[in-house]
């Protein structure tokens, strides 16, 4: 199908801006750790000198190629007076909603330009949850969309004589690197185009796959080398400190069926109906649906290597929203043709309905305390020489991204155990005993000035708190699990009146 009716390109690009611009400032909560730590708390000691750094960083299983584009735009804010803490969190995020607008686009080119494909990737819950957030599996999954429009497949609609495109190898080999998960996905697609493609074979991959390769992959280990002090090759230490080693496992286990009847299910939301649509129409006339077979062929093997690993999350099922999405408007299109209205009516209602009202609450409402205790800890900060002590499981709030003040800041410490397996590390030593880690924390140095918890824990550190009164109390979820509660609370220390002096006694 040309693009749709009476839509010309700039027009479809300006209402997929608009709405990815537009997520910037209606999702204003907290989802994951990754979306700072990785990304914004790196870029910000990059540019001025001060912040923290996972652990990951110093193990060099990350790659500072995304945090180097957030510094580029760091670097600018701070020669230009512009480096407003609003700023450092808004222009990243607004940055990122570019580049969503892009392979959303690309995502409806890929399609042919069809009006359902746009409308699917557009009220798409979960992408419109993290379109703009500065995830790695965001810029993972973007990387992903552009390059599967560009892939040559072979499926009987396109020219055998077109020229195949190699962006799709230099797009590959990028998101290998931001993000090492969707390495199996372009291993598939790589095979399939070396055993379908139009030129000799080896010629393809000695003169395009290896040059690719090696140019884009000894660049960026160039600039991790640089960057983390040493040699580094960070796919090859992310897949073994996480997989073979399982460290990743340390963060949580699942069942290996989890993405199967939780994790797809939950990122797909009422557009699993579609898929799974799309998915028994595919197998029933595998013939008539080379594109949608090899699409299924990747899905399974992803989800199958990764059920295989023990530890999971909804994210990690993002870079295959694309491939859903175009199962599912393959599968839509040719129904609606034969559709009677009404029959439009409830299913076009239906899928935005589903999407909007889980996009709105998880967007506006479920974890937001986190994300706006750090303005109120700007404001209440009265100088640089201040403290602050996070009380929190590991890495609940931003930090310096979102402070942007050279503050004194102790949160609770959760590397995984390198070498002792089963180690207590200190958030869960403090979690059993909150009472004996404030005392062996604070025996010989003084207390910090402001402390940040949830209000689960405030009955267990009330004793502890004794010189310190409540500034703020914040709504945080509906749903409080473990050691996360329904609020944040905010403590500012009482500043102790000085003693009168002998003489002024009287």
């Amino acid at each position: 199908m040309a693009l749709a009716k009476g839509l010309r390109p700039v027009q479809v690009f300006g209402v997929i801006l608009f709405v990815r611009i537009a997520s910037v400032f209606v999702v204003q909560t907290w989802y994951v750790p990754d979306e700072y730590w990785q990304t914004l708390e790196v870029a910000h000691k990059q540019v001025f000198g001060y912040g923290a750094l996972t652990w990951e960083w110093t193990k060099g299983i990350r790659s500072y190629l995304y945090p180097s584009v957030v510094a580029a735009l760091y670097t600018i804010l701070k020669f230009t007076g512009l480096d407003h803490p609003q700023a450092l969190i808004l222009l990243p995020r607004i940055l990122q909603a570019v580049v969503s607008a892009v392979a959303d686009y690309s995502f409806y080119k890929w399609t042919g330009g069809r009006k359902w494909a746009l409308f699917l990737v557009l009220t798409s819950w979960f992408w419109f949850y993290t379109a703009s957030r500065t995830l790695l599996q965001t810029v993972e999954t973007a990387l992903v969309a552009i390059a599967l429009s560009k892939y040559p497949f072979r499926d009987g609609k396109t020219s055998y004589f077109e020229k195949e495109s190699t962006l799709w190898i230099w797009l590959a080999v990028v998101s290998v690197f931001v993000r090492p998960t969707s390495a199996p996905l372009w291993v598939i697609l790589g095979l399939y185009n070396i055993a379908t493609t139009k030129e000799p074979r080896l010629k393809l991959v000695v003169r395009t796959y290896l040059p690719i390769g090696l140019l884009v992959g000894g660049a960026l280990v160039a600039l991790d080398s640089y960057l983390h002090g040493s040699v580094v090759v960070t796919p090859w230490e992310f897949f073994r400190f996480n997989v073979l080693h399982d460290i990743a496992s340390f963060y949580g286990q699942h069942p290996w069926h989890w993405y199967l009847w939780q994790g797809i299910p939950a990122v797909l939301g009422i557009n699993s109906l579609p898929v799974l649509a799309a998915i028994v129409a595919i197998l029933r006339r595998p013939r008539e649906n080379k594109t949608g077979l090899l699409l299924l062929a990747i899905v399974a093997v992803h989800v199958a290597l990764y059920s295989a690993i023990s530890h999971k999350e909804f994210r990690f099922v993002l870079p295959l929203l694309p491939i859903f999405l175009y199962l599912a408007q393959d599968f839509i299109v040719p129904w609606s043709r034969k559709a009677k209205k009404w029959q439009l009516y409830v299913l076009t209602g239906s899928i935005l309905i589903g999407n909007v009202v889980p996009a709105l609450y998880f967007g506006v409402v479920h974890q937001a305390g986190t994300l706006k205790v750090m303005p109120l800890l700007r404001e209440a900060i009265p100088s640089n020489k201040s403290s602050v002590l996070f009380l929190m499981p590991c890495h609940s709030t931003p930090l310096y991204s979102h402070l942007h003040q050279n503050v004194t800041t102790r949160y609770l410490n959760c590397d995984p155990p390198f070498n002792k397996v089963g180690e207590t590390y200190e958030a869960e030593y403090f979690f059993n005993n909150p009472q004996r880690w404030w005392r062996s924390e604070y025996a010989a140095k003084a207390t910090p000035q402001f402390v940040v918890l949830f209000d689960t824990l405030k009955g267990r550190v009330e004793n502890a708190l004794q010189g310190y009164k409540q500034l703020y109390e914040i709504p945080h979820t509906q749903f409080p699990e473990g050691e996360v509660g329904e609020k944040v609370l905010v403590y500012k220390k009482i500043q102790s009146q000085p003693k009168p002096a002998a003489d002024d006694a009287l």
